[in-house]
């Protein structure tokens, strides 16, 4: 279910092929129930993602990002591929093994959330760090030629 979410996010599959991942209605059903229950955009831009001047960006990362839009698709196609009577399952109705997976998919998707935003603010703090080295040099350099030209 986890990578199958992340796929869809980074557009490597459609929503179109989401039904054909998975075997049984109630194992779409609960992919329908994670996917409804991971957050939207858990990770927001903290740096800016192009370059400027001679600093480069941070992108954030798509992987985990999801759009209300996407989450929305991924809902129709849901809907579109199962039963009447199936859409009227709540997640306690599905079998014992389906609630374990959506436990254990959801933990595996909250650390795989927390591992990208801890590689993502080691990159910002990086790219900070450039910044202050950078203007830094440039403050010397013309803190320098200030005073050479005080002494000629």
């Amino acid at each position: 279910m986890v990578d199958t979410l992340v796929a869809i996010n980074e557009q490597q599959i459609s929503s179109y092929e989401l039904p054909n991942r998975f075997f049984t209605t109630d194992e779409l059903n609960c992919f329908g129930y994670f996917s409804n229950s991971v957050p939207v955009n858990p990770l927001p831009a903290v740096y800016p993602e192009n370059g400027f001047l001679l600093f480069r960006g941070v992108p954030v990362p798509k992987s985990v990002n999801l759009t209300s839009a996407s989450l929305e698709e991924i809902e129709q196609i849901i809907k579109s591929s199962i039963s009447e009577e199936a859409l009227g399952q709540q997640l306690s109705d599905l079998g014992s093994d389906m609630i374990n997976a959506y436990q254990i998919a959801t933990q595996i998707y909250n650390d795989r959330v927390e591992k990208i935003r801890t590689s993502y603010l080691a990159n910002v703090k990086n790219a900070k760090a450039q910044v202050m080295e950078i203007s830094a040099a440039v403050v010397c350099g013309f803190v320098i030629i200030l005073t050479l030209v005080s002494l000629a």
